[in-house]
């Protein structure tokens, strides 16, 4: 069942989200802060105006970096309104938006035009960054031999090697964070001009 204009209105404004937040609020706002839109992003979106739910945590890596791009396109359109969504709070809505239907990834934004059609909806990240990610990770092991337990499975690693393989993801992901933003809001607009939905 789609989210009601109702239900949209008792989501979180941007700001509201922000001053709840607990962790990660400085990479938020440094991530809203970096990103841009050309021309013509800005003159798609106010021709086509759209409402966006967003489900969103505030511990979530993606949330992080995807979120701050909708917030600050909805600063800049006028035509793009948001509501955010903490998905802990709100199952209901996330389960019928599980990705590859089996999982409660966020962040997950669900479109709506002016007549409350609902578009599609979007889960996690581009796959093109998964798939990125995955080489890196691939590198990073293979360059890293030496550090115990680097080809298993994450939870399985131990702490010293679980360490430093964060911190190259980390490292990874923030480098190409324009990037990836490029794909992602091209993406969100295929979306709003098609009613195609995406998941990774």
């Amino acid at each position: 069942m789609p989210i009601s204009k109702e239900r949209f209105a008792t989501g979180l404004t941007a700001q509201e989200f922000l001053d709840s937040i607990e962790l990660n609020k400085e990479k938020f706002l440094e991530n809203i802060e970096a990103n841009s839109f050309s021309d013509e992003d800005l003159a798609f979106f106010n021709a086509h105006p759209v409402s966006i739910a967003a489900l969103a945590e505030d511990w979530c890596t993606d949330v992080v970096h995807f979120l701050p791009v909708v917030i600050k396109l909805a600063e800049q359109c006028p035509a793009v309104t948001l509501r955010i969504f903490k998905r802990d709070e709100n199952l209901d809505i996330m389960d019928q938006y599980l990705n590859r239907g089996e999982f409660r990834s966020i962040p997950t934004f669900i479109v709506y035009d002016p007549d409350w059609n609902e578009l599609g909806y979007y889960s996690e990240r581009p796959a093109a960054a998964t798939a990125m990610m995955a080489a890196e990770s691939t590198r990073f092991a293979r360059e890293n031999a030496h550090l115990e337990g680097v080809n298993r499975t994450y939870d399985n690693m131990p702490d010293e090697t679980r360490q430093a393989v964060r911190a190259n993801s980390a490292r990874f992901r923030w480098a190409n964070m324009l990037e990836w933003n490029r794909i992602f809001i091209d993406e969100l607009k295929a979306i709003v001009a098609g009613g195609v939905a995406v998941a990774d």
